[in-house]
């Protein structure tokens, strides 16, 4: 028995990844369990709904689960055999025909190409990329019982290697691996569970990695950030990191001159972040200019104060921040919060409940100084004026009692309204809209509509809440306007250089804040 238990150690030494139908778990106890004869394995699945118990049987605890019903007992000959690296790239490159050409570049070619089928001869083109194991730049073996690395040095051209769901559970094997291939710089270790490496073998393994540039640890388990510090001791100079789908809550300042020397990229979407506070740690990483904190919970942004008009000293190269699917409640203070920011150029953000895309991109715009994309839209100059002439109208008032208050309420209102001074100094004094503001407003307006192709002018008084579409309607019958249907902008009549374009024809004039004898264009 001693022998058996022996050689089942040997070959499932703790911390060993097995995977059984579509299930994943991890080696946690080798050996006898009371009552039962033979050699068991004892596993913590993935799926904490998999297993019968927490590693408990007839009470006696054999292992520990984080789950109560994760940890199961199975036998050593239930398992299917495991495959190397090398075996596995040779089975999927090089044993192909027109039925088994790897599914993943086929979808590769399809992404590339927006087409959903192929003709013969695209088959046959990735077969023939399939057929120079040699020369392949890019290999993908997920889903497969990978657990060690087998001969690659043919492989002297491979640059990006999918390892994700294989059987690869410690970092000595992704050394041995990453130190054949010479060109390696992106790696994909998605859903796999690694055992945290050692400093002893941190110190022994990092030469392996010192040409990666690019790693992915989606879904891989790591819920201490400790941890993830860690592990990066191995790759320091790392350029982009995943680590989407982690239950990471809880985040620590990073010794920059120790790991993420060079991070570029940092992808936190969907853990469990949902205090900014945590993310406002990674604060000191310098070299950080994409963060990705989509679907994170994060219901509001607050960043360390400073002058109205003064950027923090942190997050220095942070050009992009993707914000998607958190429930941020108040827009307008999370974008004055965001404009602390000394280089952000691109938001992603999903528009609260009770706004939409068109109000949050105003907001947007108007309050952070050099944003330059919205969601993938390009913040145009009309675009950009119109904002911060309807955020320079709005808090008029707000803005002339400030005044009067003194030093004190001046400089509250500027960090409440980060933006403004830069408004004020560019289009001058709102004082003459505060009378305005204050009169009740009538719900017609008078304003001149000029039809730029003849010239002809048309003064009409029309409804604010009119939509620029209903409008177009009127301007078409009005002008006799054919066919294509015309687009609009106003001009300001106290500001005559301000020229604001209704781009979204289901707004009201009193969205777009045309007033009393504003001329409209017809273009």
């Amino acid at each position: 028995m001693v022998g058996i238990i022996d050689e089942a150690q040997l070959f499932y030494p703790l911390g060993t990844r097995i995977k059984i139908g579509n299930n994943y778990g991890t080696v946690k106890y080798v050996g006898e369990v009371s009552g039962h004869i033979g050699t068991w394995l004892g596993i913590e699945w993935d799926d904490g709904m998999r297993g019968k118990h927490n590693g408990i049987v007839d009470g006696k605890r054999y292992f520990q689960t984080q789950m109560p019903t994760a940890g199961s007992f199975i036998r050593p000959g239930k398992l299917g055999p495991c495959a190397t690296l090398e075996d596995e790239a040779r089975e999927r490159y090089l044993n192909y025909n027109a039925s088994n050409v790897d599914a993943t570049l086929i979808r590769e070619a399809q992404a590339s190409l927006q087409a959903s089928l192929f003709e013969v001869v695209g088959m046959d083109k990735i077969a023939r990329k399939q057929s120079k194991f040699e020369q392949l730049t890019e290999v993908c073996v997920d889903e497969t019982p990978v657990n060690a690395a087998g001969y690659l040095k043919d492989l002297t051209q491979l640059t990006t290697l999918n390892l994700s769901h294989t059987l690869i559970w410690n970092w000595e094997i992704v050394a041995s691996i990453t130190q054949q291939l010479p060109s390696l710089d992106n790696l994909n270790l998605s859903s796999n569970r690694l055992v945290l490496p050692t400093e002893t073998q941190i110190a022994e393994l990092a030469p392996a990695f010192r040409n990666l540039k690019h790693i992915n640890l989606r879904n891989c388990g790591l819920s201490d950030w400790k941890d993830v510090m860690q592990t990066a001791l191995l790759w320091p100079d790392i350029e982009s990191l995943g680590l989407q789908e982690n239950a990471l809550s809880q985040l620590a300042v990073v010794d920059c001159e120790r790991i993420f020397r060079q991070l570029r990229e940092l992808d936190l979407h969907r853990t469990k972040l949902m205090d900014f506070d945590q993310v406002v740690k990674l604060g000191n990483i310098r070299t950080l200019r994409l963060l990705n904190l989509m679907e994170n919970g994060i219901e509001q942004l607050q960043l360390p104060d400073c002058e109205p008009q003064s950027k923090l000293n942190i997050f220095v190269s942070l050009e992009q921040l993707n914000l998607l699917h958190n429930p941020i409640w108040n827009e307008a203070d999370a974008f004055n919060e965001l404009d602390k920011l000394p280089q952000l150029k691109r938001l992603n953000k999903t528009p609260h409940l009770k706004s939409n895309f068109d109000e949050m991109f105003s907001k947007a715009v108007a309050s952070i100084a050099g944003l330059q994309f919205v969601n993938k839209a390009k913040v145009s100059p009309e675009e950009r004026r119109g904002a911060e002439y309807d955020i320079w109208k709005k808090y008029a008032l707000d803005w002339l009692q400030a005044n009067k208050l003194g030093a004190d309420a001046r400089r509250d209102f500027y960090k409440k309204h980060r933006t403004y001074l830069l408004i004020v100094n560019k289009y001058g004094s709102p004082a003459d809209f505060v009378p305005l503001i204050q009169a009740k407003q009538s719900n017609l307006i008078k304003v001149r509509i000029q039809y730029q192709q003849t010239g002809e002018v048309w003064e009409k008084k029309v409804p604010r809440m009119i939509t620029v579409q209903t409008l177009q309607g009127l301007i078409m019958k009005r002008f006799r306007i054919t066919g294509v249907t015309p687009t609009l902008c106003y001009i300001d009549a106290k500001r005559p250089e301000l020229v604001v374009r209704l781009e979204n024809s289901a707004k009201t004039l009193d969205f777009y804040s045309v007033q009393e004898h504003d001329t409209v264009l017809v273009e």
